[in-house]
């Protein structure tokens, strides 16, 4: 007898429970369901921009093959413009500024790598954008500027590269026992193809060094 009223008052309790919470258990079901389905709708939606995105990107690449400039100016600013939040996006503006770069245009060049730091989602695209900044401003004389981006944290996978910029700074500022220092350290990190060169920077760096001595 005990026994079935204990069951009794169990089948109570959960009556009770479901009187009270039964409609927001209902109501965070439907919209648990309808989150998973929106979330699947916005994985289809996101594949769907990256395809389009590697179809105009592949279009780009062509038109750089065929040497058609002005398609390639108008493809980069269309990935910009349609599909900023994929990475093909922040490619065609690395790729705009590297043309500005080589045709002396480092404004324009400027522009693109800064909307690369602003808009990319990969945090390796932006430590990109952010190095070759650093170099416009080297050339340009804007050393404060090239130092802070300089003091900005990056991927390990720039260290040398990094340290490479910084030895080019130090240079521009006549400090050449400190441009050598830096070319050693990138000197450590760097990948096989790159060491002669920057022993080349850093003997540069000596030889200017013994000369004003």
């Amino acid at each position: 007898m005990a026994e079935n009223e204990t069951e009794e008052q169990q089948i109570d309790a959960i009556k009770e429970w479901w009187n009270k919470n039964g409609n927001a258990v209902i109501v965070g079901a439907v919209l648990g369901i309808g989150a998973l389905v929106g979330w699947k709708g916005w994985g289809v939606y996101t594949e769907q921009q990256y395809l389009l995105a590697s179809d105009r990107y592949a279009a780009m690449q062509e038109s750089i093959l065929q040497q058609d400039i002005d398609a390639v100016m108008v493809q980069a600013e269309q990935l910009k413009q349609e599909f900023s939040a994929t990475p093909y996006a922040s490619l065609a503006s690395l790729m705009l500024a590297k043309a500005h770069a080589e045709n002396v245009e480092y404004q324009q060049a400027m522009t693109h790598l800064q909307w690369v730091v602003d808009n990319a989602k990969q945090e390796t695209l932006r430590a990109v954008a952010r190095l070759r900044m650093i170099r416009l401003h080297i050339v340009e004389d804007r050393l404060e500027a090239a130092q802070l981006l300089l003091n900005q944290t990056y991927p390990l996978s720039f260290a040398s590269l990094k340290e490479e910029l910084r030895g080019d700074w130090h240079v521009s500022r006549g400090e050449f026992a400190e441009a050598r220092a830096a070319y050693d350290s990138a000197i450590a990190t760097a990948a096989e193809e790159q060491i002669d060169y920057l022993i080349m920077k850093r003997d540069n760096a000596f030889a200017s060094e013994q000369s004003n001595v």
